[in-house]
């Protein structure tokens, strides 16, 4: 391996005192000794690896073996924040090292391995901030997708559940901040211009956020905070609809996508109002797809499809031939046949402009005294904007989510069109009619 003027050339000579420090200044012991010979050969990646082996390096840096001298003290005065961060400006140091060295890659994984691993919940505040600051100090994009998932994935899987609870958006916290719908995104678009992502990066990120939202709803479930539960639930989906919009075609689909795929086909099952607009893509991503490839995840396919594009009477069929399938998945019957009701509502709206309450009663299979109940939640769902027409009994749809687009809505389209166009043009002969009487 080449030398490095880094080390050598360094000022102040703070490779010595970050060592000493780090060895709780102990200049005889053999872990300091060994650093300082690496120091002179300038030998940065064996110091790196050095300093990540050792234990005592570690419990110095968390201030579980508190140093006989600060670092502060030990680098000059170089620590603003007194002893409680000198562990903190020392990893940041240790970062700063990794700059241009061959394996700098492997050994910057070695080192937040090192820092997630180490013991105890009261140290995740440290951790975080550790990882953070390692995150602003790399240049590529691709190390700085893969230490945020770290990050986050250390805020939900190695504090307590207060420290899972900051994830939370309205906690007004940085960390949560990212679980919002836009944030995570605007944030991989300015990764890019650091460095080019694969999909295996975006994917990797995407299932940790996916996850760690997962944990933040559990947690908030847990606590009967159910308005949170649904925030972070709504989170999860959204990343799990991303992680699975990496996979470029079928043939790249594996166990954890598949796994993934099912996943995600139960939530827009369960739950196929709250994320209508994001879910419309689902059927085409290729996990998905793949469902239908295997005989033990086709019914569930099959059951996703009909919550896309059916309506009642053909998820009360699939019921009749697939008995055990919504068992299998804790698909509440419930739940799934009033949110079939309300899909095979706004296909009605979509085909119609007017619907008598006769027809909304027979699809939705409900008494038409009942219509108007459904016409109500319909609205306040959000997939439809209709006014009730109590004397005529009939439904006037102003607006409609459209659940599919094909051949016949087209058809539709064009006749609607077709219809305003003469409409117009019987409203311009009219006025030249009045103005040529009017002369």
């Amino acid at each position: 391996m080449p030398s490095s003027s880094k080390l050598v050339n360094a000022s102040d000579n703070f490779e010595l005192r970050l060592v000493h420090y780090l060895g709780n200044h102990d200049a005889t012991s053999s872990f300091v000794l060994n650093c300082e010979t690496m120091i002179r050969d300038g030998d940065i990646s064996s110091l790196l690896r050095t300093i990540i082996d050792e234990s005592l390096a570690l419990d110095v840096l968390f201030d579980n073996h508190k140093p006989i001298n600060s670092f502060a003290n030990a680098a000059g005065g170089v620590a603003e924040d007194g002893d409680e961060e000198d562990g903190v400006h020392a990893f940041s140091l240790i970062c700063a090292l990794l700059d241009g060295i061959e394996d700098e890659n492997e050994i910057m994984k070695s080192l937040v391995n090192a820092i997630e691993s180490y013991k105890g919940e009261e140290n995740v505040e440290k951790k975080l901030k550790m990882l953070c600051g390692l995150y602003n100090l790399r240049h590529d994009g691709k190390d700085k997708c893969w230490i945020l998932s770290r990050i986050l994935n250390t805020c939900a899987f190695g504090g307590d559940d207060e420290c899972v609870l900051s994830l939370l958006p309205d906690r007004d916290s940085t960390l949560g901040a990212l679980l919002d719908k836009n944030n995570l995104q605007s944030l991989l678009h300015g990764l890019e211009k650091e460095g080019d992502l694969s999909q295996s990066d975006r994917r990797s990120l995407y299932t940790t956020a996916s996850a760690v939202a997962g944990k933040v709803e559990a947690v908030c479930l847990s606590k009967d905070m159910e308005k949170e539960a649904s925030t972070a639930n709504g989170s999860m989906r959204r990343f799990l609809l991303k992680m699975l919009s990496t996979y470029a075609s079928t043939d790249d689909v594996d166990k954890e996508a598949i796994d993934a795929a099912t996943k995600a086909a139960v939530g827009a099952i369960c739950d196929p109002v709250a994320l209508f607009h994001e879910q419309r893509c689902i059927m085409s991503l290729p996990p998905v797809m793949a469902l239908a490839n295997d005989q033990e995840t086709k019914p569930l396919f099959d059951l996703l499809s009909i919550f896309q594009q059916g309506k009642l009477e053909d998820f009360q069929q699939f019921q009749e031939s697939h008995p055990d399938t919504l068992l299998k998945y804790s698909i509440s019957p419930k739940n799934a046949t009033r949110h079939m009701r309300l899909l095979s509502l706004c296909s009605l709206a979509t085909d119609y402009e007017e619907i008598p309450y006769e027809a909304i009663a027979s699809t939705l299979q409900i008494n038409a005294t009942d219509v108007e109940t459904w016409v109500i939640d319909a609205v306040s769902s959000g997939l439809l904007s209709a006014k009730m027409n109590q004397l005529e009994k009939a439904v006037l749809v102003e607006k409609c989510v459209v659940r599919k687009f094909g051949i016949e809505q087209w058809k539709i389209l064009q006749k609607r069109i077709d219809l305003w166009k003469k409409n117009v043009k019987e409203v311009l002969e009219g006025l030249k009619s009045s103005e040529v009487g009017a002369m």
